[in-house]
């Protein structure tokens, strides 16, 4: 029975992430092939409901929930606007895990971290299902391929070497001197509540450490009381949580990430005050 339970907790997990929606078929069909594969693995539901063709928001939800997978586990990214086209279909090992996917920029945060230690093109027909459709590579390269990994097969037999994976620009984080941080909307998630570039922050004895996520931004500590500074001016002091505003009210805190997001108690930041991914925003410390 011990040794059962061991078994079990080491089974392989596999992570899929699309913009497949739950109307269709598509993501079930990516599962059983997986199941006709590798039986045993462990598939989680990251999410299908990524914005069609939205890269950077499928880089930025893989970056919030890779480190909470154990090592050996398979990521699938599944966002693919340029399928059947020239794009590769690829690999990498990343830390102790593998990504799968297109290569399109979904994995531009974790690279932005560290590099892929090893990355293939995922050229090995007799990894694929067959035969293979221009249109839907999610069945037909990257659920198999995915399998196959978690069933033991070494990157390196999937195909030839991949180098310089593809990567988009990196949005804004920067120091604004001693005095605080500038940054940007990176997400709007499904509540509204508007999340930023600004951090990983942390609330401190007098103010707020900074670990940043991006590697354009230097660690510090910010002293002093913060406040969120929005695009027309509005400003927000720093808060703990929704309940410490009336409902209906707008709040900022630090998200659960450590990255500053602007939410209102009860209702949406993203309706309040009519930004979106992108929208310029400012945390200033003041002693």
């Amino acid at each position: 029975m011990a040794h059962d339970m061991e078994d079990s907790r080491r089974r392989a997990l596999i992570g899929l992430l699309t913009d497949f929606g739950d109307l269709d078929t598509y993501v079930g069909v990516m599962k059983a092939i997986i199941a006709g594969i590798a039986p045993s693995a462990a598939v989680i539901d990251l999410g299908h409901r990524i914005r069609p063709g939205d890269i950077r928001q499928a880089a930025f939800q893989l970056w919030q929930v890779a480190d909470k997978f154990p090592a050996g586990s398979v990521l699938v990214v599944v966002v693919d606007p340029g399928v059947g086209t020239a794009r590769r279909a690829v690999a990498c090992q990343w830390r102790q895990m593998v990504l799968v996917g297109p290569d399109n920029g979904v994995f531009t945060y974790l690279l932005a971290i560290e590099s892929a230690s090893a990355a293939v093109v995922l050229a090995e027909p007799r990894f694929h299902h067959t035969p293979v459709s221009a249109t839907f590579h999610g069945r037909d390269i990257f659920a198999p391929v995915a399998a196959h990994l978690a069933g033991g097969t070494p990157l390196k037999e999937l195909g030839p070497a991949a180098n310089g994976l593809q990567q988009f620009e990196l949005p804004l984080l920067e120091r604004l001197g001693a005095d605080g941080l500038s940054g940007e909307v990176v997400h709007v998630d499904a509540f509204g509540n508007l999340i930023t570039t600004l951090g990983r922050l942390r609330h401190d004895a007098d103010g707020c450490a900074l670990a940043p996520w991006l590697p354009k931004s230097e660690p510090g500590v910010f002293h002093g009381e913060g406040a969120a500074l929005l695009p027309d001016g509005f400003e927000l002091p720093l808060m703990t949580t929704f309940g410490d505003v009336a409902p209906g009210e707008p709040v900022a805190y630090l998200g659960s990430e450590g990255l500053l997001e602007i939410g209102v108690r009860g209702g949406s930041a993203a309706e309040r005050f009519a930004l979106t991914v992108g929208a310029p925003i400012q945390l200033r410390f003041r002693g």
